[in-house]
């Protein structure tokens, strides 16, 4: 069974909506996670587990709704969601064939 919040940052990645959904969908993919890697630095600095857990969704949101200040062409924003996405596959793909 497929993950729907995957699926959910997928789409959301292929219309062209969020860049930082495409982000974290492709770095889920390629293997690094962006917000485990918050989430370990946030509990290496002693924050509190309820904190780590909050922390990483509320920033997340927070580059999202930030994100038409930060990219204001919807086109270009679209070319780099799409882009992010479909490297990142072809990214496996390759690095899975390197592997066997």
């Amino acid at each position: 069974m497929v993950n729907p919040f995957v699926l959910g940052w997928f789409w959301r990645g292929l219309k062209g909506h969020s860049v930082t959904f495409s982000a974290l969908f492709a770095s889920l993919l390629l293997g690094i996670s962006i917000s485990g890697g918050v989430g370990r630095l946030l509990a290496s600095l002693g924050v509190h587990w309820l904190y780590v857990i909050l922390i990483p969704v509320f920033f997340f949101t927070w580059l999202n709704k930030k994100e038409s200040q930060w990219l204001p062409d919807l086109e270009r924003r679209k070319r780099i969601a799409r882009s992010l996405i479909f490297g990142s596959i072809v990214l496996a793909i390759v690095i899975n064939q390197i592997r066997t």
